[in-house]
């Protein structure tokens, strides 16, 4: 990939859902971000499962994304889960994150939007490998995030629920301002707690819609998932 004049490259982490969609839609078109070219796509997944860490996307159907989004997919495989996390999280990323600072690329993005702890957290492994966090979406609140999303021609669904605050009813089910005025008393709106996550498919960033199937929902004990095919 050539970078263009007076441009910082930067990757992007993406789980493949809707807030890093439209973060990675601000980078490539807000003046605010005129400065970056994204240069690839960092997403994790589980090296016993083969499939992304938190929403439980299969391979094949991330990289259909990535290319349909015209960027290189970086893969981190954790193994050592431990409950909900992963005791080898920090050690691989902070070694891609070393990696990346040593190609030139100084700077990568996040899709988070108002949870001080994890920003916090994120900025001290990044730290530690000299690299620096954007964050396109930070203090927009979750109306302004799923109102702009929609508005764009954004497609999403809902992949993985949490048992506790959502029944599997949802799972399969695509964004839209219905749903989300509907959600239940104490449900972020763009879930910025883990009560859903969800899967873009397309929008205008999208050379191609990726065309999905739904399979199986399954349960991995708290969460609920529903498995996405090609």
């Amino acid at each position: 990939m050539i970078i263009q004049p007076q441009k910082r490259p930067i990757m992007v982490a993406t789980s493949g859902g809707k807030d890093a969609t439209l973060a990675l839609h601000r980078l490539r078109y807000d003046p605010r971000f005129n400065d970056y070219q994204p240069v690839g796509l960092m997403t994790m997944f589980d090296a016993n499962t083969g499939r992304s860490t938190a929403h439980n996307i299969r391979r094949e159907v991330i990289q259909a994304q990535a290319d349909a989004l015209g960027l290189p997919l970086h893969i981190i495989e954790l193994e050592d889960k431990r409950g909900h996390a992963y005791a080898d999280y920090d050690e691989k990323v902070g070694r891609f994150c070393l990696d990346l600072v040593q190609q030139g690329i100084s700077h990568i993005m996040y899709g988070d939007i108002h949870l001080e702890d994890v920003k916090a957290y994120r900025e001290n492994l990044n730290q530690q490998s000299g690299i620096q966090g954007v964050y396109p979406l930070w203090g927009s609140t979750p109306e302004q995030i799923t109102e702009e999303f929609l508005a764009l021609g954004y497609k999403t669904s809902i992949v993985a629920v949490d048992s506790t605050r959502l029944t599997s009813d949802y799972l399969g089910m695509t964004i839209d301002n219905q749903l989300l005025d509907n959600l239940p008393a104490g449900v972020d709106r763009c879930a910025e707690y883990g009560e859903y996550h969800t899967f873009c498919t397309d929008g205008p960033m999208f050379s191609q819609a990726v065309k999905t199937e739904k399979g199986e929902v399954w349960s991995d004990g708290r969460n609920e998932f529903i498995t996405l095919t090609l």
